[in-house]
């Protein structure tokens, strides 16, 4: 096993306490890593070995999480709600985004540029909510 500066099983911890604050369960979490739910399970402890991709997602997760937590100030039904809601800028809900290869960064990406335009100001996560009927609808109506 490779030696890192985090251990493997404090990275699994911590992934893990980040999905289930938001809300997700270990089948939701083993679509965003790209293996099975048992995979998952069975590393819980030890956790990925460090340097495979698993292990780069979980680290990738969890800074995107403790972005989260500095825009919410630490709510986490604000934090669920943004997680699962549809996003116009990333054109899915953030869930759905970090399943994609890049996504997690791209999650990442819009929550760097919304705390350098919050910065000073009163710091929120916007959702707007509305129908899957309504996101398909309004997917067409989008300014360019």
């Amino acid at each position: 096993m490779n030696r890192s500066l985090f251990p493997t099983s404090v990275v699994t911890k911590a992934f893990t306490w980040a999905y289930q604050e938001l809300g997700l369960n270990i089948k939701q979490a083993s679509e965003i890593l790209g293996i099975s739910p048992s995979s998952l399970a069975q590393t819980t402890l030890l956790g990925f070995e460090s340097g495979t991709s698993e292990y780069r997602k979980q680290l990738a997760f969890i800074r995107m999480y403790h972005l989260l937590i500095s825009l919410s100030d630490g709510d986490s039904e604000q934090m669920k709600a943004w997680f699962s809601s549809y996003n116009i800028t990333l054109g899915a809900t953030p869930f759905e985004m970090c399943k994609a290869y890049d996504g997690i960064e791209r999650v990442a990406d819009q929550l760097r540029k919304l705390k350098q335009s919050t910065y000073g100001r009163e710091r929120t996560l916007a959702v707007v909510e509305f129908s899957h009927k309504e996101h398909v609808e309004k997917a067409g109506a989008r300014l360019h």
